[in-house]
């Protein structure tokens, strides 16, 4: 997507300022070098979302951090384990498309080439490519036209095994 490379082109900007700044007081013992080396950290995360995510799994990831931002809750119910609803408190990244995800106390991860997903308007559920696990994600707030519309790739996607017909519009519509 064309509004991917800026944002790429502004977070890349950004790591490189705060990391030049970082150097002289690299060895400085304050809590305020260690929340920007936190926020650095964070800024890596953002870039993984753009860079290594599947279409797929960047869905996923950007729909949490939207209920993140507004308040939206999140049930878990994987094996023998529910988790009720709960605010997302934090959504991370790292190498290999390992995504971390914070829900009240609990945190779920998954790296993303590992799961094939099936999409529904409310949720989303993953099960592992060797189909041993599997775990679903209900949203207190549905999927989007906005939202899912962002991706018409997602069609073609070979980790995507199922996605509802009324997101299927909204995403040949785009």
């Amino acid at each position: 997507m064309r509004e991917d490379s800026h944002v790429l082109e502004c977070l890349e900007d950004i790591h490189y300022f705060l990391e030049e700044a970082l150097k002289p007081i690299a060895k400085v013992r304050s809590i305020h070098v260690s929340q920007l080396e936190q926020v650095l950290k964070g800024l890596r995360g953002q870039r993984r979302i753009l860079e290594e995510l599947s279409p797929a799994a960047r869905i996923v990831v950007e729909h949490l951090l939207e209920s993140e931002l507004k308040g939206g809750q999140v049930a878990v119910e994987a094996e023998h384990f529910i988790q009720d609803y709960a605010f997302v408190r934090r959504i991370h990244v790292e190498e290999f498309g390992l995504i971390k995800v914070l829900l009240g106390g609990l945190e779920i991860s998954w790296r993303d080439g590992n799961y094939t997903y099936y999409f529904y308007p409310d949720k989303v559920e993953l099960r592992a490519v060797d189909e041993k696990s599997a775990m679903k994600l209900f949203f207190s707030r549905a999927f989007s036209l906005p939202g899912i519309g962002q991706f018409p790739e997602l069609l073609a996607s070979p980790n995507v095994a199922y996605i509802h017909p009324q997101l299927e519009k909204w995403v040949k519509e785009v």
